[in-house]
């Protein structure tokens, strides 16, 4: 199930998270008898930085000067409140013990530009350049953010929540790619075991993912060893450390697991 398919082009305004959760609610509400997976893509917090008044007065009292900055905690706080209610509903519907969370992104916040292997970030020009923008993202304590290939570009936190799970209340410190996120789903579906799947899984081909749910689920070491960060210097990734470009990353920031 994607919210992507409810094509909606008569919408205006700054806000559109309240359009995907309500386009979730109602794919849960009408999901049928099968189980289902849903890939729920919110646009928060991407630029731009825009939130309905109500919720940036949440925040007037403490980031007066800063108006991005301000907008962007208020289109986090109204994802937050969508993935509130689509968890109500996750309840209401009765399928709450048998439904896995996993909140995840794709890269560190933005937090200036790059130029020339080099960063702008909270107000520091590392190679003495003038400052263009300082985007209101913040990757702290780590250096760097989306469009490098430093610690604050490509280590990003994420969650998984489910009454699922085997082991909870805890930090996985394994190392896990985004793109395991596919074989671990496969293991999910199958119960952890691909020779007696609940669910038929169709013949593929060969892939990079490597499965982390008994890692997340049981608390056991992972599989993955290694990945190689980037091959190609050009096009979106802008700066980072010139050794890196040929290393292998071999730490995660942080998974919750609870």
């Amino acid at each position: 199930v994607s919210t992507q398919s409810t094509g909606r082009y008569d919408l205006q305004g700054p806000s559109p998270a309240p359009v995907f959760t309500d386009a979730a609610i109602d794919k849960i509400k009408n999901r049928g008898e099968d189980p289902f997976f849903m890939y729920l893509n919110y646009m928060n917090v991407h630029s731009p930085y825009q939130a309905p008044k109500h919720y940036q007065d949440r925040f007037t009292s403490h980031m007066k000067a800063n108006k991005d900055r301000k907008a962007y905690a208020a289109m986090m706080s109204s994802m937050d409140e969508g993935i509130g209610n689509i968890t109500k509903t996750l309840l209401a519907e009765g399928i709450y013990n048998n439904t896995i969370l996993v909140f995840a992104s794709d890269n560190g916040a933005n937090v200036g530009y790059c130029k020339d292997n080099e960063l702008v970030e909270g107000g520091k020009v590392f190679n003495k350049r003038n400052v263009q923008r300082i985007e209101p993202g913040s990757n702290y304590p780590l250096r760097g953010g989306k469009r490098s290939i430093f610690e604050g570009g490509i280590r990003s936190v994420a969650f998984v929540h489910s009454p699922l799970l085997k082991v909870k209340g805890r930090a996985v410190n394994d190392l896990i790619h985004v793109v395991d996120w596919f074989a671990t789903f496969e293991d999910i579906i199958s119960d952890g075991y691909r020779k007696h799947p609940l669910y038929h899984i169709k013949e593929r081909l060969p892939t990079d993912s490597i499965s982390a749910w008994r890692a997340i689920s049981k608390g056991l070491p992972g599989k993955r060893k290694k990945f190689l960060i980037n091959i190609n210097t050009k096009g979106s990734v802008k700066c980072g450390p010139k050794n890196a470009f040929k290393g292998l990353w071999k730490n995660l920031r942080k998974l919750i697991v609870g």
